[in-house]
């Protein structure tokens, strides 16, 4: 039995359950829906902007509350935004599906591979916001205009709704000026303290603050988050933890060793698609419990340790990237799909699949371009 435990990283389940924790709470506050109803008005009601400022911000959101949060955030706001200028919210939903991943990569605990990478890895708060923020940000502004392009039609809006719009009071959905403010301050101290100590202890002592000051019943609490997701990741750990225990997973990273004959471009590229690729249709956790001890037995094996963190960026962005093929690829695209399934809005697989392939394709390519220049960095 210690043996199986011994499998499941107990920090990264620590990160996954307090920031979930912290962006219930803090979403409750309305400090984010506060933000997007200010952003969407600065718009004035075109289109083009809010589609573009609706999909940058949920990128932006996941990299300090989690991509599943962020997109229970957007999601509902897109809706209600839609709603008020009467207009199809299909277009803008989808999108936001299909570009959620990208937020995945934006920072240690923006998507559980992310945090699973930094844990593995140990790699800190900074490295993430000097390698893979800055890029997700340029793929996300990339990713955004392309889907406008290939949409093409976002609706019309008349003057009186615009008028609308802009008479929105964006306080309306702050409960508590108190709680609002103290959200943003609590919100701004985690990433600090990301930057300054362990991502698990920073996490835990702001998810237990919170709940002092905020009050909630824990059992309230406990209904809203995703206990499945955690123990399934639980799960996972277990699993690979056993197959890597019988020392398969190593094999396979000194077979790509020898196969790369010197050369790390070769693995490097040979990662980035096949598991950017498999990430669409797997869960990419799985993916990236798999990959670790391949790469980890890859650089030793092959003399690429010097690149070893090259590697893990590969992974990060490959597993989160690659996830936006399907509306199974991650449980925040497949939130966005269910909750626009609610209200009436039907994305069926097919649709989904077509608009994907053509953003991770597009993105893998990016990325790969952007590994191989960073391969001659490190």
């Amino acid at each position: 039995m210690e043996d199986v435990l011994s499998f499941i990283e107990w920090p990264t389940i620590i990160i996954m359950f307090s920031v979930l924790v912290t962006g219930l709470l803090i979403n409750e506050a309305g400090l984010f829906q506060w933000i997007a109803i200010k952003l969407v008005k600065l718009t004035e009601g075109d289109f083009r902007k809010i589609f573009f400022s609706l999909i940058m911000l949920t990128i932006l959101l996941s990299s300090v509350v989690t991509i599943l949060v962020a997109a229970i955030i957007i999601g509902r706001l897109t809706i209600s935004i839609a709603d008020a200028l009467d207009v199809d919210p299909y277009p803008y939903l989808i999108s936001e599906a299909v570009a959620v991943g990208i937020g995945g990569a934006t920072s240690l605990v923006a998507s559980p591979n992310a945090i699973l990478i930094s844990d593995f890895a140990n790699l800190d708060f900074v490295f993430f916001m000097v390698y893979t923020f800055p890029f997700s940000i340029m793929v996300g502004l990339i990713t955004s205009l392309v889907l406008i392009k290939i949409i093409g039609n976002l609706g019309e809006v008349s003057e009186l709704r615009k008028t609308v719009l802009m008479e929105f009071e964006e306080w309306s959905v702050v409960p508590d000026i108190k709680l609002f403010y103290l959200s943003a301050v609590m919100l701004v101290a985690m990433i600090i303290g990301f930057i300054l100590f362990p991502a698990y202890i920073v996490a835990l002592f702001i998810a237990i603050i919170y709940l002092l000051i905020r009050r909630k019943p824990l059992n309230e609490i406990a209904e809203e988050l995703e206990w499945g997701d955690l123990f399934f990741f639980i799960g996972i750990f277990i699993i690979v933890g056993g197959v890597e225990h019988t020392e398969i997973l190593q094999e396979i990273g000194s077979a790509l060793g020898t196969i790369s004959a010197g050369n790390p471009l070769i693995p490097i590229i040979l990662i980035m698609w096949i598991t950017g690729l498999s990430s669409g249709f797997l869960d990419g956790v799985t993916i990236v419990l798999t990959f670790m001890p391949i790469i980890d037995e890859l650089v030793k094996s092959a003399g690429f340790s010097e690149l070893f963190p090259l590697f893990m960026i590969v992974l990060v962005l490959s597993t989160n990237f690659g996830g936006s093929m399907t509306p199974i690829g991650t449980p925040a695209s497949l939130l966005i799909v269910s909750l626009a399934s609610s209200k009436g809005v039907h994305i069926s697989f097919k649709n989904f699949i077509k608009l994907g392939s053509i953003i991770v394709f597009m993105n893998l390519a990016i990325a790969t371009v952007y590994v191989v220049a960073l391969s001659f960095i490190f």
